[in-house]
């Protein structure tokens, strides 16, 4: 089968959706959204948070919205704050670095 670019156009706008056993898998420390959707995330303190309930891509770096008991917080996708990715255990380990989750809670994007 020989794909052109015709064929493709025809996709535009269509949602488009692979087995996951198809799914080209990703060098160590990357991550298919979907696989980050749903996990809980921890601090390393040890207190839930709350879960991944969507990614906001952005050119510097990705940012999760993590729905918790009293609205949602944005936890920035870099090294200095996201600590491990355990996808076996469903579970997201950050470093709440000073004033993150505080400041966030405070944020226009607490809803609750």
């Amino acid at each position: 089968m020989t794909s052109r670019p015709e064929d493709a156009r025809k996709l535009r706008g269509e949602a488009v959706e692979i087995p996951r056993n198809q799914i080209h898998p990703l060098p160590k420390g990357q991550y298919y959204h979907f696989q980050l959707i749903g996990l809980e995330v921890w601090t390393t303190r040890g207190e839930l948070l709350g879960q991944i309930s969507e990614i906001l891509t952005a050119e510097s770096n990705d940012n999760y919205v993590v729905r918790c008991p009293k609205g949602e917080i944005l936890i920035p996708a870099i090294d200095d704050v996201v600590k491990s990715i355990d996808l076996e255990q469903g579970r997201l380990t950050v470093e709440a670095i000073t004033g993150l989750v505080d400041l966030n809670r405070k944020s226009k994007w607490l809803t609750g």
